[in-house]
């Protein structure tokens, strides 16, 4: 079996290059034309590999690397061996995936899985939607009337889009996926799988021990809005609000399998890991982290700067950077 490269180079860089972009910086001695060829774990790195040391890093496996060139804290400088070029940073980590992200341009964000330009054939749009020139559309997506598209957007393969959806410039919508009664901005990222815009349940369409035929369904006509830079992760699912918009913020990270309920409102950049749940009508201040299978329930609140820990439940208002 062969082994394939799943993302390749777009072309090799000097160390200053990769100094420039990662906002880091060497020891005015060395020579900033040493070539970068590619990146690696401390421990599994070798000769042309960049590497980065955080607190969560084994000093072992800094003290014996074999890296060209390692981000580290100025303290940990001192424990890069002889032969490697230690790079002075505040946040290694973020200077390390500044890096990465010239190295392998490919990998920031998901591409064309049927390497497609234009709309391939296979494709069903209908004739009221509206492209703009470079959208990419993969074989079995299917575009609903009205629904607008910017350019530079790349839909995977699979994917449904509903009527009069809107979609910014520069997204990426992966396989599978699918929106509906959504207005979503530039630069969004939709991993395969996630579910945007469908109805969810309503907390006012029955009382719990009603029987099933009592029960009145509450249509739900609001929509989701979803800001510029936020990426939602695999199979995650966002509701449409009831009445009020569910509204996810600018530069929000959602991780894989998240549920966010009917007219929550997510601030920005806040960041919601895998399996967490937000309840309706929840609400989240700017730059909140919550934890793993951390919960919200409906309409509880959540101050910005919050940090709320893995299997968490939050029932009722959290203070300001609690």
């Amino acid at each position: 079996m062969s082994n394939p490269a799943f993302f390749s180079r777009e072309r090799q860089f000097s160390l200053g290059e990769i100094l420039a972009c990662a906002d880091a910086r060497a020891d005015a001695r060395v020579d900033l034309s040493i070539p970068i060829s590619g990146a690696a774990p401390l421990d599994e790195a070798d000769v042309g590999d960049l590497a980065y040391a955080d607190r969560f890093s084994s000093g072992a496996s800094l003290e014996t690397t074999r890296a060209t060139a390692c981000f580290v804290e100025l303290r940990d400088a001192h424990r890069v061996p002889d032969g490697v070029i230690a790079l002075i940073a505040d946040d290694p980590a973020r200077a390390f995936a500044r890096a990465l992200a010239r190295l392998y341009p490919a990998a920031v964000r998901p591409e064309s899985l049927f390497a497609a330009v234009g709309v391939n054939p296979g494709a069903s749009v209908h004739p009221e939607a509206r492209l703009e020139p470079g959208v990419i559309v993969d074989p079995g997506v299917v575009i609903g009337p009205r629904a607008e598209i910017g350019a530079g957007t790349i839909i995977a393969a699979g994917v449904a889009i509903g009527p009069d959806v809107r979609i910014g410039r520069d997204c990426s919508i992966g396989a599978q996926a699918a929106i509906t009664h959504a207005l979503i901005g530039n630069r969004v990222i939709v991993d395969p799988g996630a579910r945007v815009g469908q109805a969810g349940r309503a907390l006012q369409e029955f009382e719990p021990r009603q029987r099933q035929d009592e029960r009145a369904k509450a249509p739900q006509i609001g929509r989701v809005i979803i800001q510029d830079n936020v990426e939602i992760g695999a199979n995650s699912t966002i509701d449409r609000g009831g009445l009020r918009d569910t509204v996810i913020g600018e530069g929000a990270l959602l991780g894989a399998l998240v549920q966010i309920s009917g007219e929550a409102a997510i601030g920005r950049y806040c960041i919601i890991e895998a399996k967490a749940s937000i309840g309706a009508g929840a609400r989240l201040g700017d730059f909140v982290s919550i934890g793993p299978q951390a919960g919200l329930s409906a309409h509880a609140r959540v101050g910005s700067g919050a940090w709320i820990a893995a299997r968490s439940g939050v029932v009722s208002d959290d203070s300001e950077g609690g």
